[in-house]
C-alpha cells in the first residue's frame, strides 16, 4: 500500500510535483487535499486523518492535530525551527519529527548582513526620498572594522561569521556550547552574553526558540547596549520582548533594528512600522530560491526515509 505525504507548506505545493517520480520509487504518493489557507487547527486536524507523513511550512502542529493523525509516522518542518511542531505530544505517539538542518544558513545569514548593510548606509530611506523626487544626504557608518556579536553560532551563525570576515570585522560569539576549534580556526572570540552586548556594534540573534531564549532581548539587554549599535532578529520573534525593543527604539536607546521574525505571524499589525531606522520583512530569512530548493529535498528526505525504515536526515525527538 502506497504511503501519503502530505505537504501543508504552500511554498513546497508549488514544486511538489517535480518530485512524484522520486516519491513513487520511495513508494510514496502525494496526499492530494483541498487546503485552504490559513490553515486553521480544525482544518488541519481534519485532512491530516490519512497521512502517512507531513511536511510543513510554520503552520501549527498541536496536540488536537496529532490525536486526528491515525497513521502518521513522521514530520519534518520545511526548515530548521520546529517550534510550531509539539514536540512532546508528537513524541508520546511515536511520530519522529525532523528538520532540514543546513538548508539555508546562507540564506539566511545574507539577509542578516543585508539588514546591517541598509541599515548602516540609509539604503531603504534613500530609495525612498529619490522615489519622491528628493536629493539628500544620508551617512551613516561603514561595517568595515566595527564589532559584530553573533548570538548562537551554529550553522546560521558560522555563516554570519564568515561574511563578517569578509568585512574586516571584530567578531564575538555566544553560544550554550562553545567550538573552540572552529572559532579558533575563524579568528572568532567567545564572550559572556553581557559582555557581547556591551561590545557590539552590530548584535544578531541566531538562536532556536526555546523556554531559555524566549524574550532573551528585554529591556535589561537593550540596556547593556551601545546606542549607536544595531540589533538584527532573523531568528524566531519571541526570543525578542517586542515591547520593550519599540520602548528602546521611542527613547533612541539603539540605533535601528532589522527584524524579519515576530511573535504573531503572519500579522498585519506590527508595532514597528512606524519607526525609519527599523527595516521590517515578512519572514523572509530561508526565502531564497537555492533554499526553498534544499528544504523541499531535504524534508522530503526526511519523511520517505523514516515510511520507510532508514535515518533520516536531521531527527530532533
Amino acid at each position: 500500500m502506497s504511503k501519503e505525504i502530505l505537504i501543508i507548506s504552500s511554498k513546497f505545493r508549488e514544486t511538489s510535483e517535480k518530485y512524484r517520480e522520486l516519491l513513487e520509487r520511495e513508494g510514496c504518493t502525494l496526499a492530494e487535499r483541498d487546503i485552504q489557507y490559513p490553515i486553521t487547527e480544525d482544518h488541519l486536524a481534519d485532512i491530516i486523518k490519512d497521512a502517512d507523513g507531513l511536511i510543513t511550512g510554520l503552520e501549527k502542529v498541536t496536540p488536537k492535530v496529532l490525536e486526528n493523525a491515525n497513521r502518521l509516522k513522521v514530520i519534518s518542518a520545511g526548515g530548521v525551527g520546529y517550534d510550531h511542531i509539539d514536540l512532546d505530544a508528537a513524541t508520546a505517539k511515536g511520530i519522529a519529527v525532523c528538520n532540514c538542518a543546513g538548508c539555508n544558513n546562507r540564506s539566511v545569514a545574507e539577509l542578516a548582513f543585508g539588514m546591517m548593510l541598509s541599515l548602516s548606509r540609509q539604503i531603504y530611506q534613500s530609495d525612498r526620498a529619490m522615489r519622491n523626487g528628493e536629493w539628500g544626504r544620508f551617512t551613516g557608518p561603514e561595517l568595515w572594522g566595527k564589532t559584530i556579536g553573533i548570538v548562537g553560532l551554529g550553522r546560521v551563525g558560522k555563516s554570519v561569521a564568515q561574511l563578517a570576515k569578509g568585512f574586516g570585522m571584530r567578531i564575538l560569539a555566544t553560544d550554550v556550547a562553545w567550538d573552540i576549534t572552529y572559532a579558533d580556526e575563524h579568528g572568532i572570540s567567545y564572550v559572556p552574553f553581557d559582555r557581547l552586548l556591551q561590545e557590539s556594534d552590530y548584535v544578531t540573534l541566531h538562536t532556536p526558540l526555546t523556554p531559555w531564549t524566549h524574550n532573551l532581548i528585554g529591556e535589561r539587554e537593550i540596556e547593556l547596549m551601545k546606542p549607536t549599535a544595531y540589533l538584527i532578529n532573523t531568528a524566531r520573534g519571541p526570543v525578542v520582548d517586542e515591547p520593550a525593543l519599540c520602548k528602546a527604539l521611542e527613547k533612541n536607546r539603539i540605533a535601528g533594528a532589522g527584524l524579519d521574525v515576530f511573535v504573531v505571524e503572519p500579522t498585519n499589525e506590527c508595532a514597528f512600522r512606524e519607526f525609519d531606522n527599523v527595516i521590517i520583512t515578512p519572514h523572509i530569512g530561508g526565502a531564497s530560491n537555492e533554499a526553498y530548493d534544499r528544504s523541499l529535498q531535504l524534508a522530503l528526505l526526511n519523511v520517505t526515509s523514516v515510511l520507510n525504515g532508514r535515518p533520516p536526515h536531521s531527527q530532533v525527538n
